[in-house]
């Protein structure tokens, strides 16, 4: 590589590691937590009580959503919600009438077997909540999220532009060769460069994810204002007479869909379904598959189904970035596993500041000291 064309690569490594050095930092505290926050939720007693007696039936949804009215006199569903991870829970939205959107409102969580109403602490009240949060948004809402996005994408660039600037002044030094006996800067630059490497697929992975679902509020709304629209906007007769059972309807969505789930219903009349038809949204049934949906229009009057759709590529990548993102998809050996790289993630950029932070302050002509200005600015490209 040309010395002008290495230059500018490490200008770049430099910086964009500069910038999300302490980002990163916190987002490899909270993340090494967040993996086990399954774990972390039992032991704290942050759980849904799915609790029922052997060979003992769901009730149905629409006796369920009886359970939400009765306990919230004034409001009406909007949305009954299934989570895979909590088989045994419902959520369901309640808000006033003719509310479209999300913004006011409550959830009401709901013992599917029990119809038991669940009271928990806030989110933000417990441990992992708070922690979500912080590495969500940094507590600064939308402006946050995108913040954490930005952040990611420099992440990323630091990362490629680190490998970049790794080959040329390694290939004369066997791998993993750790120089202690060359002083604290050297070593911390052999560290950095090690433990870089060694983690570089899984970086990138992170960082494109995480930056994935940070922009994920954004490509939300793009799909909602453009396919969405046009799939309901195909089918804008108003509902005349009195509609079906939201059992019903779930069950039109599934005999669409053969050997699938329910992710999520919206009623009629909300920003997710037509005045006249429910939206029945489906997920697979295993680990990765339930992060895939699908739509299904069902006729509230009739019960019949109108129209199916698949979701489009860039919202199948937002869905599937979570699970590669948190590594918990492949139970507690992979959550073992990405603890252990965000780990070294955090030891990679801390060992790339000590770098940057004993760099020498003028250039001297000797070979050593080139090997070390050029190795100077890789501080965070596996943070």
């Amino acid at each position: 590589m040309k010395p002008a064309n290495l230059r500018r690569w490490r200008l770049v490594h430099r910086w964009t590691s500069l910038i999300c050095s302490v980002n990163l930092l916190i987002l490899c505290v909270t993340g090494l937590i967040l993996v086990f926050h399954h774990e972390i939720e039992h032991l704290m007693g942050d759980e849904f009580d799915t609790s029922y007696t052997e060979g003992q039936a769901r009730l149905p949804l629409e006796s369920l959503v009886g359970v939400a009215r009765a306990t919230n006199p004034g409001l009406e569903p909007k949305f009954v919600s299934f989570d895979p991870e909590e088989p045994g829970a419902n959520f369901i939205f309640m808000s006033a009438p003719g509310v479209r959107d999300f913004e006011d409102g409550r959830w009401v969580m709901l013992n599917g077997y029990t119809g038991a109403n669940q009271v928990l602490k806030p989110p933000e009240e417990t441990l992992t909540g708070f922690l979500l949060k912080l590495h969500v948004d940094l507590f600064a809402g939308f402006a946050g999220q995108m913040f954490i996005g930005v952040m990611g994408l420099l992440f990323v660039v630091s990362t490629v532009s680190g490998l970049v600037v790794y080959g040329p002044f390694m290939k004369k030094l066997a791998f993993g060769l750790l120089r202690f006996r060359r002083g604290t800067r050297i070593a911390n630059i052999d560290l950095h460069n090690l433990l870089g490497v060694a983690t570089l697929v899984w970086a990138l992975v992170v960082g494109l994810t995480g930056a994935i679902l940070s922009f994920s509020p954004l490509i939300l709304t793009y799909w909602q204002e453009t396919e969405l629209v046009s799939m309901i906007g195909r089918h804008t007769e108003p509902m005349t007479g009195t509609p079906v059972t939201v059992d019903q309807a779930a069950q039109a969505g599934l005999a669409a869909f053969p050997g699938m789930q329910i992710a999520f219903i919206a009623y009629p009349g909300n920003e997710y379904a037509s005045d006249r038809h429910f939206s029945v949204t489906v997920r697979g049934q295993t680990e990765l598959t339930q992060k895939l949906l699908s739509v299904a229009l069902v006729d509230a009057e009739t019960g019949q189904l109108t129209e199916t759709a698949e979701m489009p590529w860039y919202i199948t990548a937002v869905l599937l970035s979570g699970p590669f993102h948190f590594g918990d998809y492949g139970g507690l050996p992979l959550q073992i596993i990405w603890a252990l790289f965000t780990i070294i993630t955090g030891v990679v950029t801390v060992a790339g500041f000590v770098v940057w932070v004993k760099r020498p302050r003028t250039r001297t002509a000797t070979s050593e000291a080139g090997v070390q200005d050029a190795s100077d600015s890789r501080m965070g490209s596996k943070a």
